[in-house]
C-alpha cells in the first residue's frame, strides 16, 4: 500500500538552491544553530502528540519496508554519520514549502568525515519537516512518513545521477518527541548548485541570443545543434537514473525539472524521493498495482495515474516523456493551464503537447510512444535510454547539422 502525496512546484528563497523540492506553503523564518525564537516556540508539539507520531510513523515505515524487498536488503542508512543540532551551524533557509524546509549548513562543530579528505570544501544542506505542520496533523503524519522514507530509499540507491544522503538525525524518528516539533528529524545532503528548471530558462534565453546573434546561416545550425546536444546528454543522464531505479523495482512517481538539479562539478542529479515506492517482485513486465491516484506533479502525471487507475514503472516513463518535450520545447507543457485543468485535458479530452515536424524522427516517435495510453505500448526506460543514447552519437557526427531541424513552425 502506498500513502502519498501530490508535490507542486518548489520554491527557492533568494534564488539559491539545494537538494530537494519542497511543496508550495507559506514561509517561516531561518533558524541558526539550536536558538529559537519566540514564534518557533509556538510551533512546539505537545508531549502527547510527539509521542503518538513518533509511534504512528514508525508503524508505517515498517508496514512499507516490509513490503520492499531492495529496501531492507540494501539500506544502509545506519551506516551514514548522525547528527543532533547543536553539532550543526544551520545558516538561512534557502528553500521551503508546506512539507519541508532546507537550511544552508554552514558549519559542522564536531568532527566528520563529511568535510575530510576529498569532502573538504564541500557544501550541505539539511531538509527537516515545516514546523508549523504542528498546526495541521494531517500533513505532520503524512510528511513525517515521506521524509523517513525518503531516508531510507536513498541509502539504499548508489547511482551517479541520483542524490546520495549524507547524514541524518542522532535521535532519528525519535527526535519528533525528544524536541517536540515537526523538524525534530532531519537528513543531511549534498547542496546542488541549480536546478533543471532554471537550466531550462537559460536554455531558453542563450537559444534566442544565438540566433539573434549568428549572422551566418551555418553558425545559427551549428549553435542550434550544440544547445541540441546539452539537452539530449541531460535527458539521457535522467533515463539512466530512473533506468536504474526500475531495475530495483522502485517507482519514483514525481519526475520533473524542478526535482531534478546539478551539483558543483555539473553532474546531474535526481532529488526527493518522498514519494519513491517499491514495487512488488513479478515476472510480468506488464503486471500493475493498486497504488495511490493522483500522485505527483499534474504536468508530468501519467494518465492512468490521474485515473487512479492500478499501474507500474511505466509511469515513469509518462512522466519522462514529458520531460523530454520540455527539454526539446523549451517551455512549459500545458503553459497557460492549473493542475486540475492539465488533468482533465490529459485523462478526458486526451490531449498531449505538440510535437513540431522539425524535431528528430527518433524524438517524436519515442514521445508519442510514451505517453500512449496503453501502458504496453510505452517503451522500458532501458529503450528509451539506447535510442536517445544513439540519437546523441548521430547528431554528434552530423556533419552538416542541418538536417535534425528544419521550421519550427510545422507541427504534427
Amino acid at each position: 500500500m502506498s500513502l502519498a502525496r501530490a508535490a507542486p512546484a518548489v520554491r527557492v528563497v533568494n534564488q539559491t538552491f539545494s537538494s530537494c523540492s519542497l511543496e508550495k506553503g507559506t514561509t517561516h523564518s531561518a533558524m541558526s544553530g539550536m536558538s529559537m525564537s519566540e514564534d518557533d516556540v509556538d510551533y512546539e508539539l505537545p508531549q502527547d502528540v510527539a509521542d503518538r507520531l513518533v509511534k504512528r510513523t514508525e508503524l508505517r515505515v515498517s508496514q512499507v519496508i516490509s513490503q520492499s524487498k531492495f529496501v531492507q536488503t540494501h539500506c544502509g542508512l545506519y551506516d551514514l554519520p548522525r547528527f543532533a543540532h547543536e553539532d550543526l551551524n544551520i545558516g538561512p533557509m534557502i528553500a521551503y514549502g508546506g512539507f519541508s524546509n532546507v537550511h544552508e549548513i554552514e558549519s559542522f562543530k564536531m568532527d566528520t568525515p563529511l568535510v575530510e579528505g576529498d569532502n573538504e570544501g564541500k557544501r550541505y544542506i539539511i531538509k527537516h519537516l515545516n514546523p508549523k505542520l504542528a498546526f495541521n496533523p494531517k500533513k505532520l503524519v503524512v510528511g513525517a512518513k515521506d521524509l523517513v522514507m525518503e531516508a531510507h530509499f536513498l541509502s539504499s540507491l548508489d547511482h551517479q545521477h541520483i542524490i546520495r544522503l549524507r547524514g541524518w538525525s542522532a535521535s532519528g524518528i525519535a527526535g519528533f518527541a525528544s524536541t517536540g516539533r515537526a523538524d525534530g528529524f532531519f537528513l543531511v545532503f549534498d547542496r546542488l548548485d541549480a536546478t533543471l528548471s532554471k537550466r531550462i530558462s537559460i536554455w531558453r534565453e542563450e537559444s534566442k541570443r544565438r540566433v539573434k546573434t549568428s549572422i551566418i546561416k551555418n553558425n545559427r545550425s551549428a549553435a542550434r545543434m550544440q544547445l541540441f546536444n546539452e539537452r539530449m546528454k541531460t535527458a539521457i543522464d535522467i533515463s539512466g537514473a530512473i533506468s536504474y531505479l526500475h531495475s530495483k523495482r522502485v517507482l519514483y512517481r514525481d519526475l520533473k525539472p524542478a526535482n531534478v538539479g546539478f551539483d558543483a562539478t555539473d553532474c546531474l542529479k535526481i532529488f526527493d524521493f518522498g514519494l519513491a515506492v517499491e514495487l512488488p517482485e513479478s515476472n510480468d513486465p506488464n503486471q500493475t498495482y493498486n497504488l495511490a491516484g493522483n500522485t505527483g506533479t499534474s504536468r508530468y502525471m501519467a494518465v492512468e495515474v490521474i485515473r487512479k487507475q492500478p499501474y507500474n514503472c511505466k509511469a515513469d516513463v509518462w512522466s519522462f516523456s514529458v520531460l523530454l518535450w520540455e527539454l526539446m520545447a523549451l517551455t512549459k507543457p500545458y503553459d497557460g493551464l492549473v493542475g486540475h485543468q492539465v488533468k482533465e485535458c490529459v485523462s478526458v479530452f486526451g490531449e498531449r503537447p505538440s510535437i513540431p515536424r522539425s524535431w528528430p524522427t527518433q524524438v517524436r516517435r519515442l514521445l508519442r510512444r510514451g505517453w500512449s495510453e496503453n501502458i504496453a505500448d510505452r517503451p522500458t526506460m532501458d529503450e528509451t535510454q539506447e535510442i536517445l543514447e544513439k540519437l546523441l552519437e548521430s547528431s554528434t557526427k552530423e556533419k552538416t547539422k542541418t538536417s535534425f531541424f528544419g521550421s519550427s513552425k510545422n507541427k504534427d
